[in-house]
């Protein structure tokens, strides 16, 4: 082989080991897991958190439509804001979990030699443990979706309050503000009940 093809062959060795993606070090790849576990034991933190809310809301729904419907039939505004910074307030707190929840669905990472027995049944491990993680935001999510459904109707009954004849200019002013805020709310919860991928849950009706 001549010095020039020599040459040639050496540059274009060099070109290619260049362009190749730096392998990380074992400290990087550590790292990478490390910090990949924090995430999920926060994602995991938010949808327990998600799940006491919502099984708070379940317990409070029956009190919240009894009271929307005595506000409404007695032009209550005072009853009525209560109600409207009740729902406001959960409706808030939900939609958060439920988005911090969403936060971590890769499989972490995997450490060691690639391609060894003990890391592809870790990988195995590790996507089932996603899926299942996925399943369980999925159910928490239609929960959710169910529930902004029911307060959606609640949030009706109580703007029939407004229609109360014994209602002054000032508190339903105060009421509607009130109002608008929880709606808002709501939206935003909505907006977090959402599914990822596939069909959308009505929760508009």
């Amino acid at each position: 082989m001549s010095a020039q093809n020599r040459a040639f062959l050496e540059a274009r060795d060099a070109l290619v080991a260049l362009r190749a993606p730096r392998q990380k070090t074992d400290a990087e790849r550590k790292l990478d897991e490390i910090l990949q576990n924090l995430k999920a034991e926060k994602t995991d933190a938010a949808r327990e958190a998600a799940r006491r809310k919502i099984a708070q809301l379940k317990a409070k729904l029956q009190a919240l439509k009894l009271a929307a419907g005595s506000a409404a039939a007695t032009g209550d505004a005072k009853l009525a804001r209560k109600v409207a910074k009740d729902i406001r307030d959960a409706a808030r707190e939900l939609g958060k979990a439920l988005n911090e929840a969403g936060g971590s669905s890769a499989t972490p990472a995997i450490t060691g030699n690639s391609g060894s027995a003990a890391d592809s049944e870790k990988a195995a491990t590790q996507q089932k443990q996603a899926l299942a993680a996925g399943n369980d935001l999925a159910a928490l999510k239609g929960e959710a979706a169910e529930l902004a459904k029911e307060l959606k109707k609640i949030m009706r009954k109580l703007r029939e309050t407004a229609l109360h004849p014994g209602l002054n200019r000032k508190d339903r002013g105060e009421m509607d503000r009130t109002v608008g805020e929880a709606e808002r709310a709501l939206s935003g919860l909505q907006a977090a009940a959402a599914p990822g991928t596939g069909g959308m849950v009505d929760i508009t009706t």
